[in-house]
Order: C-alpha cells, then structure tokens, then sequence
C-alpha cells in the first residue's frame, strides 16, 4: 500500500492563516450555530399551531412569515459556509472577494429585516399595553434607522469592499430599541402589578420575568457586536473581532425569531399557573385543559387569565379614598383589543 502524504496542520505563520481561521472559521461557526437554533425554531413553531390552534388568522401568518425568514437566512448562512470553504477550497485567499457577492451583502440586510419584524411585534404589545401611540413613535422610529442603516451598510461594502460607521449605527439602533422596549414594558407592568391585588401581582411578575428573560439574549448578542465592532474599525481584515461579528452577524436573527416564539408559547405555561391559582378559571378540573397531555391536544382558553391575544387579565384593584372607605373594583384587559403577550 502506498504512502500518503498528510499535509501539515496549518500554522499561525502561514500567510492564510488569519483568513482561515477567522474568516472561514467564522462562517462556519456561525452556520452551525444558525442551523441548530433553526432546528429549535422549528420546535417552537410546530407547538406554537399545535397548541394554540384558535389564535387569530393574523398571528398565525405573522408566525409563519417570520419562520419563512428565518429559514431564508439558515440557507443563505449555509450557501456562504459551502461556497467559501467547498467550491473555492483550493483558492482560500481569493475568498476575501466574496465578501462582496450578492449573497454576502444581503446578510446583514435580511438579518436586519428580521430584527426588525420582531421589535415590530414587541412595539405592537407595547402600545396595546400603554394605550398611547406617542410612548411606540419614537422606537418605531429608531428601528427603521437601524434598518436603513443596515442596508447602507450593505450598499457601502459592495461598492468599496470596506465596512463603514453606519454598520455602528445600526448596531446601536437595535441594541436601543431592545432596550427601550424591555424597559417601557416592564415600567407598565410594574404600574399595573402596583394597583392590582395579590393573586394578579404573581400574575403579572410572571410576565415581567418573561418580558427581561426574552430580551436578554438578543440584546446581548447586539451588545457583543457594538462592541467587536467599535475595536475591529471599519476593516474587515481576518482578526478575531470580525469573526465574533460574522458569527454574530448569521446567529442574532434566529435568537430574535426564538425568543418571539417563546413568548408566544409560554402562554401556556401561564395559564397552567393561574389555572392552579385558581384565578378566573372554574374549569380547571375540565380533562380537555389538563396541560400535561399530548403535544397534539388542543388547548382551550375558558377565562382571562393572561394579557395575551388568547386572553385578558382581570386586574382588581383597591381604592382607598378620602373618606376612610375602600372600593373594590375590577377591569379586565381584552384579548381581542390589547395583546400585549
């Protein structure tokens, strides 16, 4: 049996080390990572039309377009893996060119796109919360910026093969929005836990937690970026700052598309603990709600028991007043007119 000759590992003084290992490296991590949240993704959406079958026909095609862009991205992040590092295998360096091919400058405007489809739900929650459009203006208006800054971001590296400052830009402006939203949210939410009694506060600091636990990932993930991208400048020369943004970059955009669907499904989960409080719900001994069944049975709103677009919740609040008596009274949030979950 003949000899083979094994080549050497690549070393750090090899000229194409630095592309390799961060750029190509860096597309594939983030290929893999996308892949695997795409799969969870796919999870989360199949129990989202097993479950809640009687959401409105609009969420449910909202659900089904955001699935549909993020499996555009998944294979768009997995053509760039394929094309890098399979069809131009044998030239590695000539692969820095193609950072200004089509499917490589549309990255960060789908991946933008698909941010902002998300915060366009959350700024949709959040005016049906507060009741008050101007509170929603100025983050609607600071999402698009991020969006069209990404698309000039996108514009000025197929022109010039270089990054530019409107990539911070954009960068920031989502990161703000992130955090603008999560901060106006639990603010109304703590206002209305403040005026409720103690069997709805559990309630509603159960939203809260949901509220900061699906804006943590993203807006770290964006912070990351801000920041891998104010160190790394506007070349996109091979260093490690430009990988973690390429990773980055593919992975951001399925970790929004997760945590909406995790907000959509966790309404289940809610009412399975306010059925057990016993708030609003005199079917809880009913069999079709038992929720520990089979992923296929179909689940059933019977009473406000969430502020989602399945249910209200009835908040009761106590008013004490000048006089020295105490009024009871209650409103319930309407499903149809105020799904902020």
């Amino acid at each position: 049996m003949p000899a083979v000759n094994v080549l050497p590992a690549l070393s750090e003084q090899d000229p194409l080390f630095g592309l390799i290992y961060y750029v190509l490296g860096g597309w594939f991590i983030g290929s893999s990572v996308v892949l695997l949240l795409e799969g969870i993704l796919i999870a989360q959406v199949s129990n989202y039309y097993s479950w809640y079958s009687e959401d409105s026909l609009r969420l449910k095609i909202i659900v089904a377009c955001l699935f549909l862009l993020t499996a555009v991205k998944s294979i768009q992040s997995f053509a760039i893996t394929w094309i890098n590092s399979i069809l131009y295998m044998r030239d590695p360096a000539g692969t820095i060119a193609l950072n200004r091919a089509w499917y490589q400058i549309v990255n960060i405007p789908l991946g933008a796109l698909i941010a902002a489809y998300v915060q366009t739900y959350y700024c949709y929650r959040l005016w049906k919360l507060s009741g008050r459009w101007y509170y929603v203006a100025p983050l609607v208006t600071v999402m698009l910026l991020s969006l069209v800054s990404a698309i000039i971001t996108a514009s000025v590296i197929a022109k010039s093969g270089h990054s530019s400052n409107w990539f911070a830009v954009h960068v920031s402006c989502t990161f703000a929005t992130d955090v603008l939203i999560t901060g106006a949210s639990t603010f109304f939410l703590i206002r209305a836990r403040q005026k409720a009694l103690s069997h709805t506060r559990k309630l509603i600091s159960g939203l809260i937690k949901i509220c900061c636990q699906t804006a943590l990932p993203a807006t770290t993930a964006t912070l990351i970026e801000l920041i891998c991208s104010r160190i790394g400048g506007k070349s996109l020369k091979p260093q490690a700052t430009n990988s973690i943004i390429l990773v980055l970059l593919d992975v951001v955009p399925i970790i929004y598309a997760n945590c909406m669907l995790y907000i959509l499904n966790t309404r289940r989960s809610l009412r399975g603990a306010d059925a057990s409080a016993g708030l609003g719900n005199s079917n809880t001994n009913n069999p079709s709600n038992n929720l520990s069944g089979s992923r296929n049975r179909q689940w059933r709103p019977t009473g406000p028991v969430e502020l989602s677009s399945l249910g209200g919740v009835q908040v009761h609040t106590q008013i004490e007043t000048g006089d020295g008596y105490n009024y009871e009274s209650s409103h319930e949030f309407d499903s149809k007119k105020s799904p902020v979950m």
